[in-house]
């Protein structure tokens, strides 16, 4: 399952791509800033103040999901049980279901509107997520095939997956852009709920294979965000040899609004991290020997 494909992106990897986002995520990270694509299920988004009050939803409920008190309508998420069963019901877009059941031979369709423009920007398609690794399956129908088309291909990763679900595809892939979020295990599982030994397993597995590899670590407030724990990670990251760059990716809470579609409560500041702030991190990044950039 996916959630989005977004065409001519600049962003996630060199050139202009496009990125497919996979649904569903092992970690639960409390700073995403997509928690729609946590779920490996469908979700569903009700935004009440584009509601216009005509009440096809409460029509359309089987199992009273949708009710409506004096003309509001309100949603029962306790209720929801098939949130699919809404896609395209409201006439006002008051209600957008998240995940999309596509074929390989659907998302090939959309990467080819892009092939045009690989080639000019040293390009590519990047997968992206949500975990792509977590959907094996559709990986090993799909990076073949892009594979024989000599299309360049990157993959945004949380790396919390068994290596047998990397290691069967690393002929396909070119760059991986991993995250590297924490060196201290009881840290990462208290605000993710992964284990991090998985995750440094696979880096140096990936070391071991000698895959190029762009460790993408977030700046997060009352996580990771001090002298201590930033130069911990940056000194991972330098300690591998298939490891060259790092993006510092600075928190911000663009995404809270989709917590409260999504009926759920974001619990992290509104405060952003400044790139002033970021700077030492830059600098030791690089005295470590690493080409460090702010996002990525």
């Amino acid at each position: 399952m996916i959630f989005n494909i977004q065409r001519f992106s600049t962003h996630d990897g060199a050139g202009i791509r496009t990125v497919i986002f996979f649904k569903g995520c092992p970690l639960r990270c409390s700073w995403c800033s997509n928690p729609e694509s946590q779920s490996f299920d469908y979700d569903l988004m009700f935004e009440l103040r584009k509601c216009i009050g005509c009440l096809e939803c409460v029509h359309h409920a089987q199992f009273q999901e949708f009710t409506a008190d004096n003309g509001q309508v309100r949603l029962q998420r306790e209720r929801l049980k098939q949130p699919f069963a809404f896609k395209d019901v409201c006439p006002a877009k008051a209600i957008t279901v998240i995940g999309e059941e596509k074929s390989v031979a659907d998302i090939l369709a959309e990467i080819s509107k892009d092939l045009p423009f690989y080639s000019k920007s040293s390009g590519g398609v990047t997968l992206s997520g949500g975990e792509p690794f977590a959907q094996p399956e559709i990986l090993s129908e799909l990076l073949p095939q892009l594979k024989q088309s000599g299309i360049h291909v990157a993959v945004e990763t949380c790396l919390h997956v068994p290596w047998k679900q990397i290691e069967a595809h690393l002929q396909y892939i070119a760059l991986f852009l991993a995250d590297l979020k924490h060196t201290d295990p009881e840290k990462f599982q208290a605000a993710t709920g992964g284990r991090l030994d998985l995750i440094i397993s696979n880096f140096k597995q990936l070391e071991t294979a000698q895959i190029p590899v762009v460790a993408r670590i977030p700046i997060i407030p009352g996580f990771n965000h001090s002298e201590a724990e930033m130069y911990s990670i940056i000194d991972f990251a330098a300690s591998l040899t298939n490891i060259h760059e790092v993006h510092l990716i600075p928190y911000h809470a663009l995404g809270r609004h989709k917590y409260s579609l999504l009926g759920r409560t974001y619990e992290l500041p509104a405060a952003s991290v400044s790139e002033d702030e970021i700077q030492p991190y830059i600098e030791y990044a690089e005295h470590k020997g690493l080409l460090a950039s702010i996002g990525g």
